[in-house]
């Protein structure tokens, strides 16, 4: 999974990090990172709001590709 973060000037807040999944595998942690944000200061809410982003795009991107292919009888 590749993650973008741009950094603001020391004066001012950064932007939100921005994740971009690649496979199936970071569709899972992408997934489970988010149900494991439980606290909600300022940099967990971004990175919350970062990970529903990548995953929205990712489902729209693979309806039907978050899970391996199952395997034939």
């Amino acid at each position: 999974m590749k993650t973008t973060i741009k950094h603001g000037p020391e004066s001012c807040r950064s932007d939100p990090p921005m994740f971009t999944i690649e496979t199936v595998e970071d569709y899972k942690i992408a997934r489970r990172r988010l149900k494991a944000l439980t606290v909600q200061d300022g940099s967990s809410y971004r990175e919350s709001i970062a990970l529903r982003e990548a995953i929205r795009i990712w489902e729209a991107d693979h309806a039907g590709v978050t899970e391996p292919p199952a395997r034939a009888p």
